[in-house]
């Protein structure tokens, strides 16, 4: 009974025998050891086929690049393959190493850097912002941030105007290095000409801009620079880009291509001459039917014709800077006087002729001013027949550039008559005197049309007339002038407030200078 239960395998026995357990566990084991190995082989050869297809990828990206790159044809002429400042590795190369990790580190990398932005922290800054350029490179609104982000919020951020520049510099540098990688691009070039145009040329520290622009593009002795694919290579002046005959050289022709009609630059590039070059390009990349990420086609296509003017604006302050040097004159620095320099000269006699050298700067900024405005007439005109909507706006525009036209080949010729002696004098005297009435005329139509109150237009536009039906070649000037010396009268009246006051001063220079001259012309 008992060997009976106990085969029976009653609960007492129930646990394992040590046969059981050895049994068991030799079993077990030999499982266990089976597998392992099996396991370990399986994970050695899935890593082998791992690597073996990423070495495949990878020759096979390489060569499927080289071949895109084979098809897309040699660079144009005028622009470089270079690598980048992380140790030459591109933009490819760099996205297909990260694969997945790219978004989350881009994302790291933009937090970053806006943080030590505002917190105005900008020890490594460039460099998160350049990995960000390489890691998002197909995106025009990633760069287009990024340059303003430079131009704009970085160097406010600088103490110095000398600091302020080098890092618009940088934004301009980032701008072209994106250009080289993909020419040809609207979002990029309208970029570029916009820091050129509103930072360098219209900020509000534009004169010292301006200055140096103008200096570092003049041919130079070369400088001991680093190459731009040198880690740490960061602008400190502008290139030379003129040779020594103010021309552009051969390395920049293409790319400032729209500048070789107004050569030569004895005086050096104008940020606002190099902002409509690039206008241009942008524009013409819009003809052709490339569009604007963000800005319209309207304002794509008026940025040639407002350059212009703004540019020819900027030669004619230079020869008025030069007349008064050169006359002995105080030179205002305060911007609410710079239209105070239209008069402080407009009496000097025609006899009084300076020294060829002293106004030599002054006679090549007027020419050029000259022709910088016959340019804009033209890319107005055009703007307008594509953008009728701008017709009231830029109508003003055109008038007050027949304005500036007359005087500026006025001035021209009054200094070369000042210079010129017998017949050539004459000429110069006649054709000087012919532009001065047609400046003044242009100057009071100006002032009657757009800077008399509404309210007493009734009372001193002859009857019949209004501001629409009054332009200079259908009405005497005596008009204008009658019409301006009763507003005068009006405006002596008690209570009587001049709303247009500050907007008048420009146009009543313009006016007191013609006079001036005209009157000096007489005496001759």
């Amino acid at each position: 009974m008992t060997n009976s239960g106990q085969t029976s395998g009653g609960p007492t026995n129930s646990g394992p025998t040590n046969s059981d357990t050895t049994s068991g566990d030799t079993t077990h084991g030999g499982a266990m050891g089976s597998g392992e190995s099996m396991s370990g082989g399986r994970r050695m050869r899935g890593r082998v086929t791992i690597i073996a297809v990423m070495v495949i990828a990878l020759v096979a990206a390489g060569f499927t690049r080289h071949l895109a790159e084979a098809q897309r044809g040699a660079p144009a002429a005028g622009t470089t393959q270079t690598g980048t400042n992380l140790s030459n590795m591109n933009s490819f190369a760099l996205a297909l190493l990260l694969g997945g990790l790219r978004g989350p580190l881009v994302m790291m990398l933009w937090t970053s850097s806006e943080a030590q932005k505002s917190e105005k922290n900008l020890e490594d800054f460039d460099t998160k912002v350049e990995w960000i350029r390489m890691l998002q490179p197909e995106f025009d609104t990633v760069h287009i941030f990024q340059i303003w982000n430079k131009a704009y919020n970085i160097s406010v951020q600088m103490a110095s105007n000398a600091n302020k520049y080098i890092t618009i510099l940088d934004a301009i540098e980032y701008a072209k290095s994106v250009d080289r990688e993909r020419p040809n691009n609207i979002n990029i070039l309208y970029q570029i000409g916009s820091v050129y145009f509103d930072k360098l040329g219209s900020a509000s520290e534009k004169q010292y801009y301006r200055k140096r622009v103008r200096e570092e593009t003049l041919p130079r002795k070369a400088d001991a620079k680093l190459n731009r694919d040198d880690p740490g290579w960061r602008p400190l002046k502008m290139d030379s880009m003129l040779d020594a005959q103010g021309r552009i050289l051969p390395e920049y022709e293409q790319e400032l291509a729209h500048l070789e009609e107004f050569e030569p630059f004895p005086y050096g590039l104008s940020p606002l001459a190099l902002g409509y070059n690039y206008f241009k390009r942008a524009q013409l990349l819009q003809d052709a039917g490339q569009r604007h990420t963000q800005m319209s086609d309207l304002v794509i296509d008026s940025r040639p014709g407002l350059t212009l003017r703004m540019w020819a604006e900027e030669e004619i302050e230079r020869g008025r800077n030069v007349e008064l040097a050169a006359f002995g004159k105080e030179i205002p620095t305060d911007p609410d006087r710079r239209f105070d320099k239209e008069l402080s000269t407009a009496d000097v006699a025609l006899t009084a002729a300076p020294a060829p050298a002293a106004v030599r700067e002054a006679l090549y900024s007027y020419e050029q001013a000259a022709k910088l405005l016959e340019e804009a007439q033209r890319e107005y005109k055009r703007h307008l027949q594509k953008h009728a909507i701008n017709r009231s706006t830029y109508e003003f525009h055109l008038e007050h550039i027949e304005n500036l036209l007359h005087l500026a080949r006025a001035d021209h010729d009054f200094l070369a008559a000042q210079l010129a002696t017998g017949p050539e004098r004459e000429q110069f005297a006649a054709s000087a005197a012919e532009h001065y009435r047609k400046a003044l005329q242009q100057a009071e139509y100006m002032l009657v049309r757009y800077h008399i109150d509404d309210q007493f237009a009734a009372e001193l536009f002859p009857e019949g007339t209004s501001r629409l039906n009054m332009p200079p070649d259908k009405v005497p000037p005596e008009m204008y002038r009658k019409i301006l010396q009763a507003y005068r009268e009006v405006l002596r009246r008690p209570g009587a407030y001049d709303q247009h006051g500050e907007d008048r001063v420009e146009y009543d220079r313009y006016a007191g200078r013609a006079l001036l001259r005209l009157m000096q012309l007489q005496k001759k």
